[in-house]
């Protein structure tokens, strides 16, 4: 059984109508990943750049120390406009990811009561070979494939977690929260089990050339753009003041928020060598994308 399941990898709907938010609604929008700084802080200068080097996703200025910008402050980022009010639950790090995602997401439930969110971007993905189900993959099948999930959890604690997400997950869609995951990394292979959550809007992407990279299957209900170029921003005086990563021309990242170890360092590339890319990063735009629908971007 072990061989027909893929190890689970980290990246890393129901017919609820949505309505179009207006130009002064705001949403509570709540996103489970990991997050700069850590939960536990750091203990030295030597730790924060360990930790930074292994879980940064950018070195903007190129002095060989990436950015204070994790997984999800890049997810949250894609998301970001005024109208959205970002309720951030992270990742300890401190024990099994998924483990951390069951944690989260009970919490949040717990707090629907007093603190509630209307949408919920989980980017991270519980992965396996389409093989190890129905080929093709059919809808209508769905609560054979969790029984499937939920028989694996009584051998291997990673699917016994990842089983309690998706009931974890069900449970916050019938809140009414509207949840975004993703459809996952593996390429068209392999599907995301947190997709089998009835409910759940599932996203991947439109890019072609990610065809091979970026699984597609049944339970995608949602594809848009999951590749970003990062764009220098400048005044109209032609100093750089920042970048741009989802093209709307707005500042994301501002140069006050690089390292800049080398002191001095002008030469800020127009375009970032590194391209974005991945259904981690399709979900906060499809979220985005359908709570704004119709609305104009707003810096």
């Amino acid at each position: 059984m072990r061989r027909l399941i893929a190890v689970i990898m980290i990246g890393l709907w129901a017919a609820l109508v949505s309505v179009p938010a207006t130009a002064s609604e705001t949403f509570r929008v709540a996103i489970v990943d990991r997050f700069y700084p850590p939960v536990n802080g750091f203990v030295t200068e030597e730790d924060r750049d360990q930790h930074t080097w292994l879980y940064g996703m950018l070195d903007l200025d190129n002095d060989e120390y990436k950015e204070p910008y994790y997984h999800g402050d890049i997810v949250r980022l894609i998301a970001s406009d005024p109208r959205f009010i970002f309720v951030q639950y992270p990742l300890s790090g401190q024990g099994h990811p998924m483990a951390d995602i069951l944690r989260n997401l009970r919490v949040m439930q717990a707090r629907q009561a007093t603190m509630p969110v209307d949408a919920l971007i989980l980017s991270w993905e519980s992965s396996t070979l389409v093989s190890a189900f129905d080929v093709p993959l059919s809808l209508g099948r769905v609560r054979h494939y969790k029984d499937i999930v939920r028989q694996w959890g009584d051998k291997y604690p990673e699917w016994r977690y990842t089983h309690e997400i998706i009931l974890a997950l069900e449970a916050l869609v019938a809140e009414g929260v509207m949840v975004f995951t993703i459809s996952g990394n593996g390429g068209r292979g392999m599907v995301n089990t947190f997709s089998f959550a009835e409910g759940v809007r599932t996203v991947g992407s439109i890019e072609r050339e990610l065809q091979h990279f970026i699984a597609d299957n049944p339970f995608v209900d949602m594809r848009t753009r999951a590749a970003y170029q990062l764009t220098r921003v400048d005044n109209p005086a032609g100093k750089p003041l920042g970048y741009d990563i989802d093209g709307d021309g707005c500042v994301d990242i501002p140069l006050s928020k690089l390292t800049a170890r080398t002191g001095g360092n002008t030469d800020y590339p127009r375009h970032y060598w590194k391209t974005l890319k991945g259904s981690s990063f399709a979900a906060p735009a499809a979220m985005k994308g359908l709570l704004l629908e119709g609305q104009a971007n707003s810096c």
